[in-house]
């Protein structure tokens, strides 16, 4: 049963309503999924479908499919489809699974990594409660803006008067510590809320192949708002830490009416690094949650199975060429012969062109009466 939120209207500023956000998202987030998946809602009817579905393409891949699923994927098949069912079906194990560890366990671990500042003898008033000191934080931040207008002569430019500059400086770092605490938290809240409540749509999306990666998608979201609560209240935590010494030396001015102008600067700019910083984190916690990789659980439209990855491991065996490849390949092999065969007619003429050339002027053998005194010549060593 859904138990009604109090309310917190007596509390202050930012703890009554980070106490209203808090209740009404936890109430929102079991309303909504107990409302999606009653018995007579139009969701489990869509479950049992989709149920039916997958089990009959188990089935026709068991039967028919040449190269289809094993009885050995019977296991993980049965254990996706009852931790399905376990989510979809029981709000107590959906809140410790899923909205517990997104709403709850940020804000549990950040506790755990500020403990040294949050508990202990030494430990700041301001850090020791953080949604009581956010408050206190906000309302020391509005009294000593209020205290510095009062100090300012009346319709006054901010440029014309150090209390007027003072006064709008605190203002301004009320407003920021506003928006850092409520809307970043409470935002990061409000998300997972939605999340959760609509999440048994996304839980049995995760079913079919085709359909996992809006699955995917859902839980980067859900991540994503987890990490910026968790980044957004660490930060806060050591907001208070930082702030609580300044906040007491201004109480103090203001209690004695010596305010100064140069402190109220210097605190409202310190608030406002602070929420530079908060965003910064908030986009890297996006990054991260965004650059999620989900490993062998990938999406894939047809999942290979295990006959196609064993067609890809093992090596194609040799085929024999057709005609046309082995045309193809004569061919290529008589250019190649040919293209030899110029490159060496072209090697031969260059060796010859580069020969040394012989000197100009008629040889001796072919000289007017050269062949008549080599015929003498050799008659004469004939008759001798």
């Amino acid at each position: 049963m859904i138990q009604a939120c109090p309310s917190y209207m007596d509390a202050g500023a930012i703890e009554g309503v980070l106490a209203t956000i808090d209740c009404q998202t936890q109430a929102y987030a079991q309303g909504g999924y107990l409302a999606l998946t009653g018995g007579s809602s139009l969701f489990g009817a869509a479950l049992t479908l989709l149920m039916t579905i997958y089990v009959a393409l188990i089935g026709w891949r068991l039967l028919f499919a040449p190269e289809g699923a094993r009885l050995s994927e019977a296991p993980g098949v049965a254990l996706r489809i009852g931790a399905i069912l376990a989510l979809v079906t029981n709000w107590s194990v959906f809140q410790t699974l899923v909205f517990d560890l997104a709403d709850r366990a940020p804000v549990q671990i950040a506790a755990a990594v500020s403990s040294p500042w949050t508990s202990g003898e030494g430990a700041p008033s301001l850090a020791a409660s953080p949604v009581a000191g956010l408050d206190q934080a906000h309302s020391e931040l509005r009294r000593a803006a209020a205290a510095f207008g009062g100090q300012a002569p009346p319709n006054v430019k901010a440029y014309a008067s150090a209390e007027a500059a003072s006064a709008e400086a605190l203002s301004l770092a009320a407003d920021a510590l506003m928006v850092m605490s409520v809307g970043v938290v409470g935002g990061a809240k409000l998300a997972i809320g939605v999340l959760t409540a609509v999440g048994p749509v996304f839980i049995a999306l995760a079913l079919m192949n085709v359909t996992r990666g809006v699955f995917f998608g859902w839980v980067r979201a859900l991540v994503g708002s987890a990490l910026s609560l968790l980044v957004g209240w660490s930060l806060l935590i050591l907001l208070l830490v930082v702030l609580a010494p300044w906040l007491a030396t201004l109480a103090e001015q203001r209690e004695a009416q010596a305010l100064e102008p140069r402190m109220a600067t210097s605190l409202a700019a310190l608030l406002l690094v602070f929420a530079v910083g908060q965003g910064v984190l908030i986009v890297a916690a996006w990054v991260a949650a965004l650059g999620l990789r989900t490993g062998g659980l990938a999406p894939t439209f047809a999942a290979p199975s295990p006959g196609q990855v064993a067609r890809r491991e093992t090596p194609a065996a040799p085929q024999l060429a057709s005609r046309a490849d082995q045309l193809a390949q004569a061919l290529t092999q008589d250019s190649q012969r040919f293209e030899s065969r110029v490159r060496e007619v072209s090697l031969a003429g260059a060796a010859v062109r580069t020969a040394p050339a012989q000197a100009p002027g008629p040889r001796p053998q072919d000289t007017i009466g050269a062949s008549y005194r080599r015929s003498v010549a050799l008659r004469r060593i004939g008759g001798a």
